[in-house]
């Protein structure tokens, strides 16, 4: 397939999608890490004046994210310098950047209807021949692509990092039945 890799949008920002995100950047690659803008106000947020619709507020669970990946010990970048190849932002308000990437991976919740919902708004907004994968180490790869469009499942697969993902030399790689060999 000899495609190249110069953006990545990864779908959660916990302990793997931090990971993910620094190890690529550690690789010179930048990214936007994804999460969901949040529904309440924190008290901090309600006395500084804040509203549900400031860049600051709608980013936050991402912005915890990518602070978390800063402070991890043992460090996840190799320099704090490379946290800058990562963008932190949310879903209702970034999600047209999922056009402008040439990997897509989802890191949520162990949960396919939630994995489901994520995909088919991934399916919508994708730039074609984008690579569509999921780091989940349980889910039915068939359900996760239930539904969804015949470029997706060409581009899509399991692609299983383990945590530490900078220290853990090892990524479980697994197509669905409709994957392009290319692709792998």
């Amino acid at each position: 397939m000899g495609m190249r890799i110069n953006r990545v949008a990864v779908l959660g920002a916990g302990v793997m999608g931090q990971g993910i995100a620094a190890h690529l950047a550690n690789a010179g690659i930048p990214s936007y890490l994804f999460d969901i803008a949040p529904a309440k106000l924190t008290d901090q947020e309600a006395k500084r004046g804040l509203t549900l619709e400031d860049r600051e507020v709608r980013n936050r669970i991402a912005a915890a994210g990518y602070a978390s990946m800063l402070k991890a010990k043992p460090a996840l970048l190799y320099h704090k310098d490379f946290a800058r190849l990562v963008t932190p932002c949310n879903y209702e308000d970034d999600a047209d950047n999922l056009g402008d990437v040439d990997w897509i991976v989802e890191v949520v919740v162990e949960r396919l209807d939630i994995k489901q919902r994520i995909f088919a708004m991934v399916d919508e907004r994708r730039k074609p021949g984008s690579i569509v994968s999921s780091n989940t180490s349980g889910r039915s790869v068939a359900g996760m692509v239930e539904g969804r469009s015949d470029d997706f499942r060409k581009h899509f697969l399991v692609t299983h990092f383990f945590n530490p993902v900078r220290y853990m030399r090892l990524l479980e790689l697994v197509p669905c039945e409709d994957t392009d060999p290319g692709v792998l």
